[in-house]
Formats: structure tokens, C-alpha cells, sequence
């Protein structure tokens, strides 16, 4: 069974919705709680009101892209590089991926905090990578991937074996 992928405008919908009665409530509060409040009650609001969207963008529109590609074992002999900045479909990960290539595959994960709020992994081969002119991004399927030149080497090896390109 395959689950339907949330339409980006539903999810946007959603963030308005959450985005207008949280700021409701924090003008209700500053309106009618004790001054001594307002600093630590909005500090802590806001902090669970990032993690709750960050944890539902995870969930909406960043698994769904990587479900086809299970995570694999990442060899000992991989080349591996932290804190690389990876944008896949309409989400853009920043400084937030630790990527490794191997042969076949490009291994992205998540930084910590993002996989604790849901983002997973995955390893996605590289014969499922159409690379591009620019080095830079690859196709996978309908949508377009960009990240470091070196991350997408395989996927150009792939093709010159292929004959194809």
C-alpha cells in the first residue's frame, strides 16, 4: 500500500493556519498575562512552534521524496564530507546533510537534530540519477536535486558506462 504525498498547498494551508493562531495566542498573552511572562513564554512557544513545523515539513515533504530509496549500509571506504548543503523537490537542507559516496550510492543523512524531528536518510543510487550540464544538480525521477559537485560524480560515471549522455 503506497500513501498518497500531502500537495504542497495543503501543507501550506496548514502552516498559515498554525502560524495565525500562534500568533493569536501570543498577542492574547501579551495582552492579558503578567508582564514577567511574556519573555519566557514566548521564548519557549516559538522553540516548540519551530520544532512542530520543521518536524511536519520533515514528515510532509522531505520523507515522501526519499521513501523509494532505503538507507544501506555506508562502506568503511566511502568518501563522507559533513554539513553539506543538499535542496531535493521543494525543501531546502542547508549546511545540514552528512553525505558519503560509494559506488553505487549517494548516502545523505540528516544532521542529529533534524533526524530527532523526523527527517530520515536514505542511500540513492546513482542509476536512478540523471546528471545535468551544470555538475551540480541531477534529476531523480521528476524532481531536481542540488548539492555539492562531488556528491554527484557517480551519477556521471553511470552514464558514461551506459553509452548514454
Amino acid at each position: 500500500m503506497t500513501t498518497r504525498r500531502m500537495p504542497i498547498w495543503l501543507f501550506l494551508v496548514w502552516l498559515l493556519a498554525f502560524e495565525a493562531i500562534l500568533v493569536t495566542g501570543i498577542v492574547l498573552m501579551l495582552n492579558y498575562a503578567p508582564a514577567s511572562y511574556h519573555g519566557p513564554v514566548i521564548t519557549i512557544v516559538a522553540l516548540l512552534a519551530v520544532a512542530a513545523i520543521a518536524a511536519a515539513a520533515f514528515r510532509v515533504l522531505w520523507n515522501p521524496l526519499l521513501a523509494e530509496f532505503p538507507t544501506q549500509e555506508v562502506p568503511v571506504t566511502a568518501r563522507k564530507k559533513s554539513f553539506q548543503s543538499f535542496s531535493f523537490g521543494f525543501v531546502n537542507m542547508g549546511l545540514s546533510i552528512n553525505a558519503a559516496t560509494d559506488d553505487e550510492f549517494l548516502h545523505i543523512e540528516p544532521i542529529l537534530p533534524w533526524r530527532a524531528l523526523g527527517a530520515r536518510s536514505a542511500s540513492i543510487p546513482f542509476s536512478a540519477m540523471t546528471p545535468s550540464d551544470r555538475g551540480r544538480t541531477v534529476r531523480i525521477g521528476k524532481y531536481t536535486m542540488t548539492g555539492p559537485k562531488w556528491c554527484f560524480e557517480g551519477a556521471s560515471r553511470t552514464t558514461d558506462e551506459d553509452g548514454s549522455s
